[in-house]
């Protein structure tokens, strides 16, 4: 693999992926950038976000791009090659967390929250599901955000990780 350079944190909403970026952020002392959805060629997007990427933690990736394209707008916004481009640059010095609690708690966290959010609450199993298929075939840690316990033990995980390459 090399040595880590980057580290995507990506999962549905509600899944802990904002407080885990901030923790990982901390812990190694590393820059973060969240990706969200932006007008704009996606696949020259995430292609110039990774190559520019040294020591950044990402929140959400590609991976969430073409998740929610699928969810809200009716197909991918990549091509068969350039999806595989990009899962390939994301096997190369990343590592990438998947962070995927049980549909109970992500609609608990959801109905917890004062704000309003894009997804709906009916969409969130949904999006799940379509997160699992897109990291089916891909190395990843697999983070449950259940307890606090947990993260503790991820953040020491993922940090003998970087340290080690």
């Amino acid at each position: 693999m090399g040595k880590i350079i980057r580290i995507i944190i990506e999962g549905p909403d509600c899944s802990g992926k904002s407080t885990l970026v901030e923790r990982v952020k901390n812990t190694l002392r590393w820059d973060s950038r969240y990706l969200r959805h932006k007008e704009a060629d996606q696949f020259e997007r995430y292609l110039l976000e990774y190559a520019s990427a040294n020591q950044v933690v990402f929140d959400r990736g590609h991976f969430s791009e073409s998740v929610y394209s699928k969810l809200w707008r009716g197909g991918s916004p990549f091509s068969k090659k350039q999806k595989e481009i990009l899962n390939k640059i994301c096997c190369e010095k990343t590592l990438l967390i998947f962070a995927c609690p049980s549909v109970k708690n992500i609609k608990s966290r959801y109905l917890s929250r004062n704000y309003g959010q894009q997804i709906k609450v009916e969409e969130l199993e949904l999006s799940r599901k379509l997160f699992i298929e897109e990291f089916r075939s891909l190395t990843k840690i697999i983070y449950k955000s259940e307890d606090y316990d947990e993260l503790e033990n991820l953040l020491v995980k993922v940090k003998q990780i970087v340290e080690e390459e």
